[in-house]
């Protein structure tokens, strides 16, 4: 690692330290006191769900494997016996607007 680089590294986490400790004074064009506007996490119907898996084209395995839960996991939320907690409904909230996520990051590579 250059030196460049480790400096600047320990100034960031200098300035995340003491923004930490509730000193802004230093470094407050790099940290902001701004709170950004986050979209509520929408709660998924199990018809929701499966109607994402589906037009993401998946098995409930692997949507199961995509989205780091076991088929079993999501064969209960599919028949309603349990809802997704807070990040799988972002992400089910993310599939349902790109049903080609996976695919475009990466995470799913289609033979």
């Amino acid at each position: 690692m250059s030196k460049e680089a480790f400096d600047s590294i320990m100034t960031g986490l200098t300035e995340a330290l003491e923004h930490a400790k509730g000193d802004t004074s230093k470094g407050r064009s790099r940290i902001r006191d701004v709170q950004p506007k986050i979209k509520p996490i929408k709660k998924y119907s199990k018809a929701d769900i499966k109607a994402i898996r589906i037009n993401s084209d998946l098995s409930q395995r692997s949507f199961a494997a995509v989205l780091g839960v076991s088929p079993k996991t999501v064969e209960a939320w599919e028949v309603g016996t349990n809802t997704p907690s807070g990040i799988a409904n972002r992400l089910l909230g993310l599939l349902e607007q790109d049903d080609r996520l996976f695919e475009n990051y990466g995470i799913l590579e289609r033979r």
